[in-house]
C-alpha cells in the first residue's frame, strides 16, 4: 500500500490559497492519485476553514514517485507568488518548503519523504 501526503498551501489570503490548490492538484491529477483533505482551522484563527487549500496525494512503493513529486511541486512553487509555500504533511510530521532554491527545495522534501519511506 502506498503512503498519502498531504499538501497544504500556505498564504495569507484565503481565496488565493484555495484557487491556487485548485490549480495545483490539476497538475497533480496528471500524475499522481489525489483525495479532498478536511482542513480544521486552529482555535482563535482569522479566516475561512473551508477555503485553506489542502490536497492529499498518494505515492506508492516505486521509486520514481518522489522524484516525480518533487518535479511537480518545484515547478508549480517557481510560478507562485513569493511568500506562498507549500506544506507536506505525512502522519503527525510536516515539512514547510517555500522560495528555497530547487536544489534545496529537492534535498528538503527528499530527505522527509524518505524519513516516512516513501521512496
Amino acid at each position: 500500500m502506498g503512503v498519502w501526503v498531504e499538501v497544504v498551501l500556505v498564504d495569507g489570503d484565503p481565496e488565493v490559497a484555495d484557487r491556487g490548490i485548485r490549480q495545483l492538484r490539476g497538475e497533480l491529477q496528471r500524475e499522481f492519485e489525489t483525495r479532498d483533505v478536511l482542513v480544521v482551522a486552529p482555535p482563535g484563527s482569522k479566516g475561512d476553514a473551508a477555503a485553506v487549500g489542502a490536497v492529499a496525494v498518494a505515492l506508492g512503493g516505486a521509486g520514481g514517485m518522489v522524484p516525480l513529486l518533487i518535479a511537480v511541486l518545484r515547478d508549480w512553487l517557481g510560478r507562485r507568488t513569493r511568500g506562498q509555500r507549500v506544506k507536506l504533511t505525512v502522519g503527525d510530521e510536516s515539512i514547510e518548503v517555500d522560495a528555497a532554491s530547487p536544489e534545496e527545495q529537492r534535498e528538503l522534501v527528499e530527505a522527509f519523504l524518505r524519513r516516512h519511506e516513501v521512496s
